[in-house]
């Protein structure tokens, strides 16, 4: 009878532990995170599951506890959970949504839900007022929002944690930043196989190059050519896998490979970088950073062991920087030959490293961005904390003769107002403003001088008063004095009766004191505008009227207003009595 019972407990234990053992996942902390960094299709089943069963996909805690969606197992969310966010592979823990549940107060944490707003939005992000925008910053991707954040170039504060803001459909798991001498910013997408491209301001413009998984798939670093006509990315996936391949930079053309697959030591390239006589690749697979001739030719391993090194960069004095993922991780500065010239490991897991005008090191990991001392590696501050952070790159206005802002085209009765602005110009000769009926064949159509060079924001337009009913497509061909040109991207404008009620961005944006704002009518409408400020209080009327059916512009004087983000909503109620209401952001700068 002892000899039954005992071995009916023995039974039950067994039991126990073996049910205890379904509520953790068998999956161990560091394969989880590897495999999530080789290929980020499975963090995203993870994010896609997490939303089907309405759970966060990242949280972060005031205390300094990371927690992402990393994996799937047995149709369960698998969570990273990163105690020790300088070293994320230090007391790393895995676990399934109960055991997170359970375990943490998650009422103070910055919570995101692939389909709910943030909670707690603010809180990781060390700055208390937004700075002014510099000709150079640097620009730093996350893939927690599939964001862009900027930072002051010299100390690394963090200026807009939000440059290029997330909700992109474009972006999944953006990888690095890259300003273009056509005044543009290129975002590489590792799960969308895009390389995006948005405006100055963080506008989306267009999809340079994507949809081809046959070119361009798991794309990675991206970088351009020397001649700055040219850009080409590290492709580490689809039958184009361990390449590097060209893109005109202009048009989005493939051009065919820089670098051709299975060239020597070309084994899970991660990123590019070009010097005076060479390229470096930093391969993931391969662990080495390899040289090649400004042809794609291979000349030779640079560094030997280095282990899944993810971003590359320049150094102060033609120095190399080098970002190590894994074990050993860390920061590896070398000179022009490669020799090791230090090895910073106070903060690991790294997937991004800059160096900034002061000499120190912005740096970042899966759990957010740091700025180390350039000869100790010590931490000198935290500008974010709790994103998944990736490669940093500068915006250096120096490689762009003239800078684009803004470039939008308004119908406007039976004619269309072209209008664009510049930041900054540099030997800027003038605009011939180019049309075309098709988006592929332009003729030139007129031209509007430059201001040659200037550091003063300017304002140009340009009125088409030759078209009819039908879609049009406008570009500025840029022209500086020694004959050389740049295209700016292309708008659309289609000459038709509206249809729709729509509400278009004011020009110029920013502005001081005076902008107009455009709207359109498809019926007889009784319409009000009125200015909001950021605190939701009406701080001027623009107009109260009724206005005919069909395009119309009004002006907005702000001159007693103070600097500023502001919003402008229409109001719009019809003849037929249906009803519009739309709100737009505007920027006072004076």
């Amino acid at each position: 009878m002892k000899k039954h019972q005992l071995f009916i407990l023995v039974l039950t234990l067994l039991y126990a532990v073996s049910a205890a053992a379904q509520f953790k996942p068998t999956i161990g902390f560091e394969e989880l995170m590897i495999s999530a960094e080789k290929d980020f299709n499975q963090v995203l089943e993870a994010r896609k599951l997490a939303e089907m069963y309405d759970l966060p996909h990242t949280i972060y805690l005031p205390e300094g506890i990371f927690i992402e969606a990393k994996g799937v197992e047995n149709n369960q969310v698998v969570y990273s959970i990163i105690n020790d966010l300088i070293h994320p592979f230090n007391r790393g823990e895995v676990a399934f949504w109960e055991e997170v549940d359970a375990r943490f107060d998650l009422s103070e944490a910055r919570i995101h839900w692939s389909d709910k707003p943030t909670q707690n939005p603010k809180l990781g992000y060390n700055f208390t007022e937004q700075q002014n925008m510099a000709a150079s910053f640097v620009m730093a991707l996350e893939s927690t929002n599939d964001a862009v954040m900027t930072f002051n170039y010299n100390d690394g504060s963090l200026i807009n944690p939000a440059f290029i803001p997330g909700g992109n459909p474009n972006l999944s798991t953006p990888i690095e930043p890259l300003l273009t001498p056509n005044a543009t910013i290129l975002v590489s997408d590792q799960i969308t196989d895009n390389i995006v491209e948005f405006d100055t301001l963080g506008a989306f413009i267009r999809i340079l190059f994507g949809g081809n998984i046959a070119v361009l798939d798991n794309c990675r670093g991206i970088e351009l050519r020397p001649g700055n006509t040219t850009v080409v990315a590290a492709i580490a996936g689809g039958t184009n896998q361990d390449a590097i391949a060209e893109f005109d930079v202009t048009t989005g053309n493939y051009l065919g490979n820089f670098i051709a697959p299975n060239t020597a030591q070309m084994d899970g390239p991660w990123d590019i970088i070009f010097r005076s006589t060479d390229c470096l690749v930093a391969g993931q697979a391969s662990n080495n950073i390899a040289r090649y001739d400004l042809s794609g030719t291979y000349l030779g391993v640079f560094v030997p062991s280095i282990i899944f090194p993810e971003q590359i960069n320049h150094g102060a004095g033609g120095n190399v920087i080098a970002a190590a993922f894994s074990s050993p991780s860390g920061l590896y500065v070398y000179d022009v030959n490669g020799t090791q010239l230090n090895y910073f490991s106070v903060v690991t897991g790294l997937r991004g490293a800059f160096q900034l005008g002061n000499g120190n090191y912005l740096i970042t990991n899966g759990t957010g961005v740091y700025v180390i001392d350039q000869n100790t590696g010590a931490v000198l501050s935290t500008p974010v904390s709790g994103v998944s952070g990736r490669s940093a790159h500068e915006y250096d206005l120096s490689i762009v003769p003239v800078e684009l802002t803004y470039f939008s085209a308004n119908v406007l009765d039976r004619s269309v107002e072209l209008n664009w602005s510049t930041a900054t110009e540099v030997n800027n000769q003038g605009f011939e403003i180019e049309k075309s009926a098709d988006g592929i064949s332009f003729n030139n159509i007129g031209f509007v001088p430059g201001f040659g060079t200037t550091t003063e924001p300017k304002s140009y337009s340009y009125t088409d008063q030759s078209v009819t009913s039908g879609q049009y497509y406008y570009r500025l061909k840029q022209i500086d004095f020694d004959g050389s040109f740049t295209y700016s991207g292309v708008v659309e404008a289609e000459v038709s009766p509206p249809t729709v009620f729509s509400l278009e961005q004011n020009y110029p944006n920013p502005f001081n004191p005076s902008t107009s704002i455009q709207f359109s009518l498809p019926v007889d409408a009784q319409v009000t505008i009125n200015i909001y400020n950021l605190v939701g209080e009406n701080v001027a009327e623009v107009v109260s009227s009724n206005f005919a059916a069909g395009s119309h512009k009004v002006d907005f004087n702000a001159s007693t207003l103070t600097s500023g983000i502001y919003f402008y909503q229409l109001d719009a109620t019809g003849i037929d009595s249906k009803t519009f209401s739309s709100v737009k952001k505007m920027t006072l700068l004076k």
